[in-house]
């Protein structure tokens, strides 16, 4: 899989642009401030449907204009597709597929399938659940427009049941109202949680070789699901439909509901160590690394072809021999790297992307 091109109108702080990319390595460099960043950033927003960035459309809109534009060409094993979003000040944010408007965005998942790794990652091992439970969410839904339509629903089943907590006051009418909401809750919540769960079985196996790679065994790192119980989705449903009722009191006390995916975590462990207190921030850093090329290989398993990886300002914070063993690991993928400044460069041919205040200059370098 790879990103045949990209074309931005008034996004960030270019005007226009038109992009062609390498089959493989993609060196994005420049000064701070240029640009580097929105590039990847628009790639990201066709394959994840949102920025890896903002939570707000308009910061993605060039000062002083009305709208915006991105498209991408990606190339799959299958054929060419094109993915193009377009947000104006009359609309919603709206996305064609090869020219046809999307009507769900589920639909956008799975058409680029890319692997994103920026220093704000960081908080998927130093900060709370709620970094965690995105991190997954978002791994799968690329994986599976099924898993995210689930996600979607169970979210509006919990509100509806929050909603009902905050505004009756009598045990009794919510008792008679609240068993639709559970047994709905419970069945979303065994499906989730299974995949979830399956996942993370898939993630640990390649993430504990690549963590003692990287650290020549001197560390390993564990993840495991933390939160509700089960395996199979009738196991973990009856578990979580047992346990709301149980903690109904406390769930009316508080207003809102404490059992569920929602509230369920991931626990990295460093040599047996919880990764969040002992770890430091470079072994940290080194654990999200290994994550990240680890979901390469869960989704170059599931998909039958390899992702796209982004990496955004990540080298900095490697010394040149991990540069070059990453370099090698990322032999046969398509990589759109940024970065200020590339100490070492690849042996293999690369494709050099020149960032100076919105506009781009590339230039094919040759094997070394």
């Amino acid at each position: 899989m790879q990103v045949k091109w990209l074309k931005l109108k008034n996004f960030r702080n270019y005007d226009e642009c038109k992009l062609n990319f390498f089959e493989g390595m993609n060196l994005i460099s420049g000064k701070n401030g240029q640009g580097k960043t929105n590039l990847v950033e628009a790639v990201m927003l066709c394959a994840l449907s949102k920025s890896p960035r903002t939570s707000r459309d308009d910061d993605m809109k060039k000062e002083n204009t009305s709208h915006f534009e991105v498209e991408i060409c990606v190339q799959r094993n299958f054929g060419t597709l094109t993915i193009k979003c377009i947000l104006d000040d009359l609309t919603k944010k709206k996305f064609y597929l090869n020219s046809n408007e999307v009507k769900k965005i589920s639909d956008i998942f799975g058409n680029l399938v890319a692997v994103y790794f920026s220093p704000n990652d960081l908080k998927i091992v130093s900060e709370g659940p709620s970094e965690r439970r995105d991190f997954m969410d978002t791994d799968i839904s690329q994986l599976s427009s099924y898993y995210y339509n689930l996600t979607q629903r169970y979210n509006k089943v919990l509100e509806q049941r929050n909603k009902l907590l905050k505004m009756v006051h009598s045990r009794q009418l919510i008792e008679e109202q609240i068993d639709i909401w559970d047994e709905q809750l419970s069945t979303l919540a065994g499906y989730i949680v299974k995949t979830r769960k399956s996942f993370i079985k898939k993630l640990t196996v390649p993430a504990s070789e690549i963590m003692r790679n990287i650290t020549k065994d001197a560390d390993d790192i564990k993840i495991s699901y933390v939160g509700s119980k089960g395996e199979t989705s009738a196991e973990i449903k009856n578990e979580i439909l047992g346990a709301l009722k149980y903690n109904l009191a406390k769930d009316m006390e508080l207003g809102y509901t404490t059992i569920g995916p929602h509230r369920d975590d991931i626990k990295f462990e460093l040599n047996g160590k919880d990764s969040k207190i002992f770890a430091s921030q470079g072994q940290q850093r080194s654990i999200v690394l290994a994550i990240k090329l680890a979901e390469l290989e869960v989704f170059k398993n599931e998909l039958g072809e390899s992702p796209v990886l982004v990496l955004d300002d990540v080298f900095s914070e490697l010394d040149t021999a991990r540069q070059k063993s990453l370099y090698k690991k990322l032999s046969g993928l398509q990589v759109l790297m940024t970065g200020t400044l590339f100490k070492f460069k690849p042996e293999e041919k690369y494709l050099s992307i020149m960032v100076n205040n919105g506009q781009v200059k590339t230039k094919l370098k040759e094997k070394l």
